[in-house]
């Protein structure tokens, strides 16, 4: 990589770190992450930072509202054994239809 390029590359894209599920990774800290297993006994373990991935990755970020499903979501929700009956009944009719055609 010439000047020029690396130039560019710490102006666009920023000074090179080490992430490790989202979260920057100090120089010192060396210790491996992941799945930890004790030779001895056979327990396994997650270390604390998949841990707190594992539990808090589905969630939202703390102070949010929840917010409310839109107005088409609702109306599914609402009325989803229609949908489910419609739906079976399409399925069926494509079937029959085509079975039709292919018979003749």
């Amino acid at each position: 990589m010439d000047p020029t390029d690396a130039f560019f590359t710490q102006t666009v894209v920023g000074a090179p770190f080490t992430v490790l599920l989202g979260r920057r990774r100090q120089p010192g800290g060396t210790q491996a992450e992941g799945l930890r297993i004790d030779l001895a006994t056979g327990e396994s373990r997650l270390s604390q930072l998949w841990q707190e991935w594992a539990l808090l990755s589905h969630a939202t970020p703390p102070g949010t509202a929840r917010t409310r499903p839109g107005r088409v979501r609702r109306l599914m929700e609402r009325h989803a054994l229609w949908v489910a009956v419609l739906g079976l009944l399409s399925l069926t009719g494509s079937a029959v239809s085509w079975g039709l055609l292919l018979w003749k």
